[in-house]
């Protein structure tokens, strides 16, 4: 006879396996005509923008753009001249999503570009862009708590807690922040924007009722020629926030992971109220804010069960469970000399990048690497704008949390603020190193997906009713309990045991037998 079972079901969301891609454009590049030839390429920097991705029968794509900022001394003079232009990016990841993804996240980073000069009036550029595409599918999970007319059938059923990683939501907006920066009063009005660069980074994600909060910060720095003809740079760190829908019910066990991506910007001088304002920098940032909402949920799971008067027939299937990553973050100070082979007057900017970002697992121990790019822009004592750069690998190593642990991988590096020393022989950049590594634990649980019962035949009345029973080491009373047809609240009764932990390894206890 099919017995009806309990089941507990969750509306939730799996953690597909992530997507991995390089991508490299190369594009030749004419200098516009009302723009002087090019004498000498100073530096070049660029800002990705990924504005959409894809999936479409499991295949996974994403679209934007490298806005390229190039500096050079202009031909015939010693004029620093600024030229933007872009790469269109276009790319299809490698492997499969899974034909249930219905949303993913898009992370992406730029490495160090390459540009150089063909002629006077055409360049070269060499970009490299590292992609990771975190796709996610609705599924509902379901689990055996119960055996519906348990006691009619006279069934003992064994129950454990189990915290179950689950994604409940995810959440997406796109927003625009604007914001402006003002020079201070000791600074030269601004007479050309040369070179602008802006970083998001969040800064808290939390739920607050059924809503989410997100913090970030827009970290701006711009490069320009002031009115009397000289190299400035103006820096500001521009917070906002943003309100996303959070879960219907609030949930103290929540945790949430949220990402920012910028999807386009546009700077300038000046505002639309103070459009001849030189000493005023307005900023328009399109932003796509990604957010995972997950918890740890307990469970009770039957995990063993037995009739004292039915033969029971169970059937179970393994149910994997994909919770959102676990995020640990590391950090090592790291100093490192660059040679500039002439005298620095002054430091304009630096900027250190990272590609190539890795872990090797040794048991609970992981060594973190990446290949850093490290660009200093400096006058030198005659005033003129050089750049020097140099490649280094970095490294740390760490223990791994104490948790189970599944796919491992370096979720993003980054360096944090950066000190800049200035040597007889060069610069040396003190900053610190931060890998975020991600955790994927999917624990694998057998659950009940059918019980079936038959009428137990009558042993033989010769058996004896009650036996003397030496306890094991590491034997439960449930063991002893479904061995001998019996329940565990019968042998406590029994032996006069108010619990459980009484009955130690060797002791003698008395069982009785359901007749």
């Amino acid at each position: 006879m099919e017995l009806e079972l309990k089941k507990e079901r969750f509306a939730c969301y799996r953690a597909l396996p992530q997507l991995f891609d390089t991508h490299e454009e190369t594009a030749e590049t004419i200098i516009p005509d009302y723009l002087p030839d090019i004498a000498r390429i100073v530096d070049a920097y660029g800002c990705l923008l990924l504005r959409s991705r894809e999936i479409t029968d499991g295949k996974a794509s994403a679209a934007g753009q490298i806005r390229m900022t190039l500096l050079y001394i202009a031909e015939g003079t010693k004029e620093l001249r600024s030229f933007e232009y872009s790469l269109p990016l276009s790319c299809t990841f490698d492997g499969r999503t899974g034909e249930d993804a219905v949303d993913s996240c898009l992370e992406g980073r730029l490495c160090a570009p390459e540009i150089r000069m063909l002629n006077p009036r055409k360049i070269l550029t060499r970009a490299s862009v590292e992609l990771t595409l975190s796709p996610y599918a609705p599924c509902a999970l379901t689990m055996c708590s119960g055996v519906e007319d348990q006691a009619a059938y006279q069934i003992e059923t064994l129950c454990e807690k189990r915290e179950i990683p689950m994604i409940r939501g995810i959440r997406e907006k796109e927003f625009t922040f604007a914001d402006e920066v003002l020079l201070s009063s000791t600074k030269e009005p601004i007479r050309e924007l040369l070179r602008t660069r802006c970083a998001l980074r969040v800064t808290d994600c939390k739920e607050i009722g059924n809503k989410l909060v997100l913090k970030g910060l827009a970290l701006f720095e711009a490069l320009y020629l002031d009115a009397g003809g000289n190299i400035a740079q103006a820096s500001s760190e521009l917070p906002f926030s943003q309100i996303l829908d959070g879960l219907a019910e609030e949930d103290a066990n929540a945790s949430v992971r949220s990402s920012l991506r910028l999807t386009g910007a546009e700077i300038r001088i000046g505002s639309e109220s103070e459009p001849d304002n030189d000493r005023l920098i307005s900023l328009k940032l399109s932003i796509s804010a990604f957010a995972v909402l997950s918890e740890r949920r307990s469970v009770c799971c039957i995990a063993d069960l037995y009739s004292t008067s039915y033969e029971l027939s169970a059937k179970t299937e393994n149910v994997e469970f994909s919770g959102e990553p676990a995020s640990f973050m590391c950090e090592q100070i790291v100093r490192e000399k660059i040679e500039t082979g002439a005298e620095v007057q002054s430091v304009l900017s630096t900027d250190i990048s990272f590609c190539n970002a890795g872990v090797s697992l040794n048991g609970t121990a992981a060594e973190l690497r990446a290949a850093a790019t490290l660009r200093v822009l400096y006058l030198d004592e005659n005033n003129a704008p050089l750049l020097s750069e140099r490649r280094a690998e970095v490294s740390l190593r760490t223990d791994l949390p104490d948790a189970p642990l599944g796919r491992v991988g370096v979720r993003d590096v980054c360096a944090g603020d950066i000190s800049v020393s200035i040597g007889a022989d060069g610069v040396e950049l003190r900053f610190p190193v931060q890998f975020t590594l991600s955790v994927a634990e999917t624990p694998c649980y057998p659950c009940l997906t059918s019980l079936q019962a038959e009428k137990r035949v009558e042993e033989s009345a010769e058996l004896p009713s009650i036996i003397l029973r030496a306890v094991k080491q590491g034997e439960r009373l449930w063991d002893i309990a479904k061995q001998y047809r019996t329940t565990v609240d019968t042998i406590l009764a029994a032996n006069e045991l108010a619990e459980e932990s009484a009955a130690l390894a060797g002791k003698l206890l008395l069982i009785p037998r359901r007749r």
